[in-house]
């Protein structure tokens, strides 16, 4: 009779002690990422309600152009609108989280050349956007000519 003897099998896998370490490795990589993740959230949160509000002002002032009429935008709370007459052409709304200070009350209305009125006060009709955890704030200006900019700024600057 013959004998044969059990050749050791090569292991594959992982052991449990090997996926345990990867998990804990894993999490303490999360936990150093969560801040720097959270502050770019915020950040982008200002950032995209600047550019919506800076298109939404563009939309406002093209019409005004195109259809040879005064057009609005005003805002209540965090809707802001486009209007000719009492029509609303446009509306946006922004996040909860973000807060907006308006330069003037009233909002901004372009005429059919496209130049720009503030409501009340002077040109150039200014908003800060800015949240908590941001590094940063976004101004959006209205000039009196109807140019609409957005300048980032770091967080506790005025805009100006």
């Amino acid at each position: 009779m013959k004998t044969s003897t059990l050749l050791p099998q090569a292991q594959k896998g992982f052991t449990l002690i090997e996926a345990m370490t990867v998990v804990a490795v894993v999490a303490v990589l999360a936990a150093l990422a969560a801040p720097s993740f959270t502050t770019m959230i915020a950040n982008q949160r200002v950032t995209s309600a600047a550019q919506e509000l800076q298109t939404l002002f563009e939309f406002a002032r093209a019409e005004s152009v195109y259809k040879r009429t005064e057009s609005t935008v005003t805002a209540a709370g965090q809707k802001w609108q486009v209007k000719v007459g009492n029509q609303v052409l446009r509306e946006a709304t922004l996040s909860d989280a973000v807060s907006v200070e308006p330069g003037s009350a009233g909002g901004v209305a372009f005429e059919v050349s496209g130049q720009a009125r503030p409501a009340s006060g002077s040109a150039p009709y200014t908003l800060s956007f800015s949240t908590t955890n941001a590094t940063r704030v976004q101004c959006l200006s209205v000039t009196g000519p109807g140019l609409v900019r957005v300048q980032r700024l770091a967080a506790g600057e005025a805009c100006p």
